[in-house]
């Protein structure tokens, strides 16, 4: 049975730089926080990655602020990337190295950043979970293609990735580690709205669809 030390969750770039020019980035953030939260809760270790803060700037106060609250363990640090088309191949190499078997990924840009890493940690085995409610792009119809991509390179490659929203997500890790749920469930039901909101804005109809919410395995 999984333990939370099987469990990583990785947020890519959630920097300053980008809150003006990200749609939705409000939406993007609220969801990085709420897995954070469950993250503490459950006691999953947390990574961030920085992408040329010279250019944009430092991590967004509010993850600062939430990070903070973390028990030190489960605080995996911060990883600076300092190519543009880049990953962190350090952040890459601590996933192997600390034999996580489930890693979550959201964050900005979904394009490059997001993408970029999701697909370098399935090329190590992991099973990465991307949260859908929890990506953007500074240009929206990049979102669609780029989560596109990700699942051709799960299903080409054989790869195990999940592909869904931050609750359908958080739900499947309650159930894989039989922890108790109450904390849980308050921790839902207080973020309802925001989770309602966030769903409309990233997954809801017209040209910000993101190519369906599908949960199910890639195998």
């Amino acid at each position: 049975m999984d333990s939370p030390r099987d469990y990583a969750l990785i947020i890519c770039d959630m920097q300053e730089g980008y809150r003006g020019s990200v749609p939705h980035f409000s939406s993007v953030l609220a969801t990085a926080l709420r897995m954070i939260r469950l993250a503490r809760l459950v006691g999953i270790r947390v990574f961030l990655t920085e992408g040329r803060p010279s250019i944009y700037g430092s991590i967004v106060h509010e993850i600062e602020h939430e990070i903070a609250q973390l028990p030190q363990e489960l605080f995996g640090g911060s990883f600076i990337k300092t190519k543009y088309f880049g990953h962190s191949m350090k952040l890459t190499q601590t996933v192997t190295s600390k034999k996580f078997r489930h890693v979550m990924v959201c964050g900005v840009e979904a394009h490059i950043g997001v993408r970029v890493q999701t697909i370098e940690l399935m090329k190590t085995g992991v099973i990465v979970n991307v949260i859908l409610d929890g990506i953007s792009s500074r240009n929206k119809e990049e979102i669609a293609p780029s989560v596109a991509t990700m699942r051709d390179v799960a299903h080409l490659n054989k790869f195990i990735a999940y592909f869904g929203t931050s609750e359908t997500i958080a739900y499947a890790i309650i159930g894989n580690l039989k922890v108790p749920v109450e904390n849980f469930l308050a921790l839902i039901q207080t973020e309802s709205q925001s989770i309602s909101t966030g769903l409309k804005n990233l997954l809801g109809s017209g040209d910000d669809t993101v190519s369906g919410d599908s949960s199910e395995a890639i195998e």
